[in-house]
């Protein structure tokens, strides 16, 4: 297994891993007609926006097999949103279901948090589902719960519990 920065060419997989990772992850958090619809193809637009951008603090790492395989992805940067006194955030980590709880999202929480390190950031924050099982990942690596917001996901409304960590 190997981690690197992710390339443009990644998007199909980003895409790939992105749609059946909700898929898979949200199951019963979100309403299966919304899983349901959501498509590679369209996620592949986005996908291809994230990585043409020039952005120098936005981070996608991928994790691969030894076959060159992506199976998961971290991505982060600075804060999209003003959350008193820290300065850079996990905007997403999935893995495939059959690699995770195998230590794959440590290692890529791990490494980008040394990208933001080596970029001045000293502090970070996350938001995830309330009922998401990784909640209780990112508190065993550090995180401490600070705050909470509902997000509306296609007319569902759902808790989300804001994790921190003071310093990295």
């Amino acid at each position: 297994m190997s981690i690197r920065q992710a390339a443009y060419d990644d998007y199909p997989v980003l895409a790939k891993v992105h749609v059946e990772s909700w898929k898979t992850t949200y199951r019963g958090m979100i309403a299966d007609a919304y899983l349901d619809q959501l498509t590679v193809e369209s996620r592949m637009e986005r996908w291809k926006q994230l990585l043409s951008r020039e952005d120098k603090d936005l981070w996608t790492f991928v994790s691969e097999d030894e076959a060159g395989r992506v199976f998961g992805f971290i991505q982060g940067g600075k804060c999209r949103e003003e959350v008193a006194g820290y300065d850079a955030e996990i905007y997403a980590l999935y893995l495939l279901q059959e690699h995770q709880g195998k230590g794959h999202g440590k290692l890529l929480v791990n490494t980008l948090i040394q990208a933001f390190r080596e970029n001045g950031f000293g502090s970070m924050y996350l938001w995830v589902l309330k009922d998401n099982p990784a909640r209780q990942f990112y508190i065993k690596m550090g995180g401490s719960p600070v705050s909470e917001k509902t997000l509306d996901i296609a007319g569902q409304a759902v808790l989300e519990t804001g994790l921190a960590w003071d310093k990295l």
